[in-house]
């Protein structure tokens, strides 16, 4: 059996520079590797043989994801923040979320691997100043349900074939969790095989071919010798190099009162609400409202936070099969974000009832847990909000 779905699959951490002009460039990120994903099974439409909650293996294998139909295909496919309705870019919504572009992509050590350039203003700051850092590919590929195993031994239910690209998304939650990002870490240039020696009193140290760091440990070495003859001053205190415990006392003490400083300026800059952020707050408590209506009419949010309104929904649908298979039978135990998983759960399978006999229907909209929800249809886009996520 063999079913057509538009699909996302997550990325690897990367490392990322910003050009003079101030784009972003991601270098290395890896797509994907061949391996074994678990889905419930209403999640890609599934109905013979398997309940909605059941969980299923899926499996990509190496001659698919490492095909030249694949690799062709992400290269030079779009970079955007968060997957499009229907997880596909087309000509009427390709303006409101692409971000920048996709190169490079290659089979690399076991991996799919692609270099991105980010070139939105509003999608750079998500990334470097909010929690909107993870990566999620999006593709259409027909799923074949025919079970198996790996060369490992793992088994699988089924198996992506005819991989087709369409685009990667920057999203704030992926399905391989934090481990799926773009990485902080930045480039280094080294320079081997090639040596500076410079000397400071006896000891003598290696610092390569840079001129410049060897030209200022030069300098400050000639400063430390013209300090044997003067005096040191620390605020108004002056010391020779003989009163060495009293001038590293008089250090430490204003080291300590400046770290002291900087403590409390950091706990008042994180206490502080910015108009911004209670912007952002009501905007969220109106999405989360919006999304409880459509879940329980009578659901009473008056006076409540988004985090208990989400918690109401929930235990109102605690007989649920996907809220039982999500949270259990203790519902008032529950972790939040286990909580917010199953409310996620019941949106997303609000408006799509598995129909029998249906297994070649293409499942729109299907994504990680960051896709655009059902509350946002008949909102206006602002692609300048957009990076600020749920």
């Amino acid at each position: 059996m063999k079913i057509k779905i538009n699909q996302v699959i997550d990325l690897k951490p990367t490392s990322r520079i910003k050009t003079p002009q101030g784009f972003m460039i991601c270098q290395g990120v890896t797509l994907a590797k061949p391996m074994v994903k678990e889905y419930y099974a209403g999640e890609l439409g599934i109905v013979d043989g398997f309940e909605p909650t059941d969980i299923i293996g899926i499996y990509t294998p190496p001659d698919v994801l490492f095909g030249q139909p694949v690799i062709d295909g992400f290269t030079a496919s779009d970079v955007v923040m968060m997957h499009p309705q229907g997880n596909q870019l087309n000509a009427e919504n390709y303006k409101d979320h692409v971000i920048g572009t996709a190169k490079n992509v290659r089979a690399e050590n076991g991996y799919l691997v692609a270099d991105l350039t980010i070139k939105d203003k509003w999608a750079i700051e998500a990334i470097e100043y909010d929690d909107i850092k993870q990566i999620s590919l999006g593709y259409a590929a027909e799923l074949d349900m025919t079970a198996g195993a790996t060369d490992s031994g793992q088994n699988y239910h089924g198996q992506w074939v005819g991989m087709v690209a369409d685009h990667v998304a920057v999203v704030r939650e992926g399905r391989c969790g934090d481990d799926c990002k773009i990485g902080d870490k930045q480039t280094v240039k080294t320079n081997e095989g090639k040596s500076m020696k410079v000397k400071i009193g006896n000891l003598e140290f290696d610092v390569g071919d840079n001129d410049t760091l060897a030209q200022a440990i030069n300098a400050q070495s000639a400063e430390l010798d013209a300090l044997k003859t003067g005096e040191l001053k620390v605020g108004d205190q002056a010391f020779g190099l003989s009163e060495l415990t009293a001038t590293q006392a008089t250090i430490d003490k204003l080291v300590a009162d400046n770290a002291a400083l900087t403590e409390t300026k950091a706990e008042l800059e994180v206490n502080q609400v910015t108009p911004e952020q209670i912007e952002q707050l009501v905007a969220d408590r109106v999405a989360t409202i919006d999304s409880a209506k459509k879940l329980d009419d009578k659901i009473v949010a008056d006076g409540k936070t988004s985090e208990q309104i989400r918690r109401d929904v929930v235990t109102a649908k605690a007989d649920n099969a996907l809220v039982k298979a999500i949270v259990g039978d203790s519902i008032a135990d529950a972790e939040q974000s286990v909580i917010d998983m199953a409310f996620k759960a019941l949106l997303a399978t609000a408006d799509s009832k598995p129909q029998p006999n249906a297994t070649d229907k293409v499942l729109d909209g299907l994504g990680d847990k960051t896709n655009v929800g059902d509350e946002g249809k008949n909102q206006a886009f602002n692609k300048s909000e957009m990076w600020k996520g749920e």
